[in-house]
């Protein structure tokens, strides 16, 4: 009995125990969401609500890059059956620069959470993103922001505002797109154009960061003065701006200055671009002594030669003739009896002439196309301009018999109101040496017979057969000879003709002239890890007049300064000896290919490397054997893996020419006041 009672009585106090924690749990709500913090008399409990699934939805997908544009956002919340949810926190977020204005953290009683994007201070076109983020919910929607299809307002700069007709000048035109803030805009569509025959190379479609857009202009191909309007437009706006090209000159001779009634005269023309350069195919509107206007056209050297005949009464006429913004005027004195044209006013100070250009090709038998400007310019004091001096160009007696004439003839010239008087040399069938054409001025300030040269300036120019050029230059390679004993190195010589083309089949020359020579030696650095020059004294080349024989020169100067002749046996006297590099042509051709290039290369023992300074010298000859020149200088290269090796030293660790400092004496070339400097000591 006893012991059935008792475990009566435990199964009641567990009975009970139940009923209460169910009658508690009741109590607190339990059965729904999160458990509470419960105890007997009360508890507390929150919830989070979650939802099971988010919408973003956006009032615009893309939007205009102006600082006040904006697109709605609208955040949904839905449950398992697709009810909206009130009271969901959603979390919203955006990025690329944007910001964006959330109204509640928590959905309303739609279920919605309303909010607006703004494009922040970055107009740029970019993809923002839109994030929501609630609970293990993500959503996201993209706003794409594009340029606006036109601007509040254009603004067009042109810089600078005028443009020279060399035919390579430009100047930049710069569009600005703003809003109606003034605000820039990226992204807006503008186009450049221009006219009156120039050319316009935007270098985009649309206006970029900064809100502008670029263009280079150039003149085209017409080089006369001219404005030139360049547009922008975009959308219904438009903006010009006018820039204006210049340069162009006109070059005037007055044949035959004082005329009696009835005589011919010639003014002869010549229309230049702003670097001198000949404008062929230019309209010249002429007018006459008579006043009779006509209009020519420049010949393929920017030349014109205007025949006139002289009034049939006496007096001063002048003669006009002009281009585009541009308007020369010779005045012709007609006597009908003792006219004369007045004594030029000095003292002259300075009389100089010069020729453009000084390089000038040969004119084939029969033609007259190539030809050279030579302008004689006298000033007197306060670099006041001469006029009226008389003038007559010549040769000064053409030494070489080059030949070519001018084109005042014997006719004496006289200085404008600038003190300018010009004539054109045309060159000859013959080519020249360089510098071999000497253009004179014989100049008075009154008249002189044409036998005399009262007084004379002068210039000198050259004739070629060919317009040539030539250039020399290598890469880092450095080679081991066949031998394995000397190093070889390459360079490339190019011909081009006067417009830049290959010049094929011209014949190339070389030499190499050992300008000095080092001594010292190689010395291994520990920190450095290689091994290091000591150079002890740089001494010229003891062939001063580089005839290979050693001597006393006129001037008392001893070529073996420093003694070294046998000091040794077999030791020479001239240091460093002519036979330490060779040159040569790459398999021994030695004219340009159809690319206008030739390979020659240089090759010298590798004991020598790095104590020789050299020069090397290329000459192209053109058709009729003139000459153009390049030359490459430096120490004698080697391999940059002969000092890496401690145990291994370069062959050219000792100087050939001695290992010790040394005085040197100071030695004038021969013909030439370059002092040198000679080694006295050969050690």
């Amino acid at each position: 009995m006893n012991v059935l009672g008792a475990n009566s009585m435990v199964s009641w106090r567990a009975w009970a125990g139940i009923v209460l924690a169910a009658m508690l749990s009741v109590g607190c709500g339990g059965g729904g969401g999160n458990a509470g913090n419960c105890a007997i008399g009360g508890c507390t409990n929150t919830v989070v609500p979650t939802a099971a699934d988010m919408t973003v939805v956006l009032s615009s997908s893309t939007m205009p890059n102006t600082v006040t544009s904006t697109v709605n956002v609208t955040i949904t919340t839905v449950d398992a059956n697709r009810a909206t949810l009130a009271n969901i926190p959603v979390t919203v977020s955006v990025n690329a620069g944007a910001t964006i204005k959330v109204t509640t953290a928590t959905t309303d009683s739609t279920g919605q959470i309303k909010a607006v994007l703004s494009l922040g201070s970055d107009t740029t076109p970019r993809a923002i993103t839109v994030t929501a983020v609630s609970g293990a919910l993500t959503k996201t929607a993209v706003v794409n922001v594009t340029g606006t299809t036109s601007a509040a307002d254009l603004a067009l700069v042109v810089s600078p505002s005028v443009l020279h007709n060399t035919g390579t000048s430009t100047v930049v035109a710069t569009a600005t797109a703003v809003d109606s803030n003034r605000a820039v805009l990226a992204g807006v569509p503008v186009t450049l154009s221009v006219d009156n025959g120039a050319i316009v190379k935007p270098g985009s479609t649309v206006t970029d960061a900064n809100g502008q857009l670029s263009g280079t202009v150039g003149i085209g191909e017409d080089k006369t003065n001219r404005t030139i309007t360049v547009t922008a437009t975009s959308g219904s706006l438009t903006r010009k701006a006018v820039l204006r090209v210049d340069g162009t000159k006109i070059k005037s001779t007055l044949i035959g200055a004082v005329l009696t009634p009835g005589d011919p005269g010639t003014v002869q023309y010549v229309v230049t671009d702003f670097n001198s350069i000949p404008m062929p195919g230019v309209s010249l509107v002429v007018t006459g002594p008579t006043g009779q206007q006509s209009t020519v056209t420049t010949g393929s050297t920017g030349e014109y030669n205007y025949p006139f005949k002289a009034p049939t009464a006496g007096g001063s006429y002048a003669i006009r003739a002009s281009v585009p913004g541009v308007e020369d005027i010779v005045t012709v004195l007609v006597s009908a009896g003792s006219g004369v044209i007045p004594s030029a006013v000095g003292p002259v100070r300075s009389a100089s002439v010069a020729a453009s250009p000084s390089v000038v090709p040969i004119n084939p038998a029969g033609t007259s196309l190539n030809r050279s400007t030579v302008r004689a310019l006298f000033l007197s004091d306060a670099n006041a301009p001469v006029k009226n001096v008389r003038v007559r160009f010549d040769l000064a007696g053409d030494k070489q018999s080059i030949g070519g004439v001018f084109t005042s003839g014997e006719a004496m010239v006289y200085s404008d109101a600038n003190g300018v008087a010009t004539a054109a040399y045309i060159s000859g069938a013959r080519f020249s040496p360089t510098d071999g054409v000497t253009v004179r001025a014989c100049w008075s300030l009154d008249d002189f017979e044409a036998a005399s040269c009262p007084n004379q300036a002068s210039a000198t120019l050259t004739v070629i057969s060919d317009s040539l050029s030539v250039s020399i230059g290598t890469n880092d390679l450095i080679q081991e000879g066949d031998s394995k004993l000397t190093y070889v190195k390459r360079y490339v010589v190019q011909v081009v003709d006067s417009s830049g083309l290959a010049a094929k089949d011209v014949q190339v020359s070389a030499q190499v002239d050992l300008i000095d020579y080092r001594k010292g030696q190689w010395v291994f650095d520990v920190l450095a890890d290689r091994w290091v020059m000591q150079q002890k004294a740089v001494c010229a080349n003891e062939d001063l007049n580089r005839n290979g024989v050693s001597e006393v020169l006129s001037n008392g100067v001893v070529e073996d300064a420093n003694g070294s002749f046998n000091r040794t046996l077999g030791r020479p006297a001239l240091e460093p000896r002519k036979a330490d590099v060779a040159v040569s042509f790459e398999g021994g051709v030695s004219k340009t290919d159809a690319s206008g290039v030739v390979v020659l290369r240089i090759e010298y023992p590798q004991n020598v490397a790095s104590w020789v300074y050299f020069n090397l010298v290329v000459g192209a000859a053109g058709i009729a054997g003139t000459e153009g020149r390049a030359n490459f200088e430096g120490l004698l290269p080697f391999l940059a893996t002969a000092i890496t090796s401690k145990d291994k030293p370069p062959a050219f660790q000792f100087s050939p020419y001695g290992v010790l400092a040394s005085p040197t004496v100071p030695a004038s070339l021969p013909g030439s006041s370059k002092i040198v400097q000679l080694c006295t000591n050969p050690d």
